[in-house]
């Protein structure tokens, strides 16, 4: 039986430490094509060959999923995370990748508040030092280019706000809500609202190459959600956001290996505390709601 369950957590942790990493590398392919092709097209095709992916795999696999279960609500969340992903793409041109995932790392703090004011759901004494310290973490290792106020800081800001509203949008879902409808209409609303806005202003691609690109954007885009749904699945959502702070070492490696970024102590430092800080923090939150349920 332990032999079991330990097997099934070791299972948890490779989808959710993969499906995370992926999501990095999607990120770093986007802040690379940007430098090749407009930016708008990028975000373009991440949701259009996601959808495409899609189309397939359920023609595929013919899954029963009512697509009309809390309609309004997973298209709210699907908008919402549209507009992270549109300035998120943006501000990876403009300031350093792991920069942009320091800020991103406010969600879940954003989200604490949220629920606080407007769900009455109100933080352990614990779990606010811990957001403090986290938030202090954040600041700490932000470098001196994102504490200077000017218009490009609204690109890094936008995303975690967005996302922290799509999480909270979640607390509003009623039944039995696939991860996968999630996925579907993330995927369609993108593919859509980008297929209209790029047409406006579209750029010929010429190089075969760059499409290549595209598709295999698309394709960490969906393999990077897929992995981390099965990880949800077999475990909980509390138990895999854990590993969303793996996030920060990623894209810390990535942009020393591949963007040749040499190493800050400073913002190294801050980073660990955000990991060790946000974990806890979720540890405590996780613990207050199985004592209060």
């Amino acid at each position: 039986m332990n032999l079991h369950k330990n097997k099934s957590i070791t299972k948890v942790i490779i989808l959710s430490i993969s499906g995370f990493f992926i999501l990095v590398c999607q990120d770093s392919t986007a802040k690379y094509l940007g430098t090749l092709m407009p930016l708008n097209q990028v975000i373009w095709g991440r949701f259009f060959f996601h959808f495409v992916i899609i189309l397939i795999l359920f023609a595929i696999l013919k899954p029963k999923l009512n697509l009309k279960s809390n309609f309004k609500i997973n298209i709210i969340r699907s908008i919402l995370m549209v507009f992270a992903t549109f300035f998120f793409i943006h501000s990876l041109q403009k300031f350093d990748l792991v920069d942009i995932y320091v800020v991103f790392f406010s969600a879940p703090l954003i989200v604490s508040i949220l629920t606080a004011l407007f769900l009455k759901d109100i933080l352990s004494s614990k779990g606010i030092i811990l957001m403090l310290l986290s938030f202090g973490c954040i600041i700490y290792s932000m470098s001196p280019s994102m504490k200077v106020l000017s218009l490009d800081l609204i690109f890094p800001l936008v995303p975690p706000v967005c996302w922290a509203l799509y999480q909270f949008f979640t607390k509003f879902i009623s039944g039995n809500n696939d991860p996968l409808v999630a996925l579907f209409y993330a995927a369609v609303v993108g593919a859509i609202v980008f297929s209209i806005y790029v047409m406006l202003d579209w750029t010929p691609i010429e190089n075969n190459s760059l499409w290549v690109w595209l598709i295999f954007l698309g394709v960490l885009g969906f393999t990077s959600h897929l992995l981390i749904i099965f990880a949800i699945q077999l475990s909980n959502l509390s138990f895999v956001t854990n590993f969303q702070y793996s996030q920060l070492i990623w894209s810390t490696l990535i942009n020393f290996y591949i963007f040749g970024v040499p190493f800050d102590f400073n913002k190294t430092f801050g980073v660990v505390g955000i990991i060790v800080f946000g974990v806890l923090f979720v540890q405590a939150e996780s613990r207050k709601k199985k004592i209060s349920s």
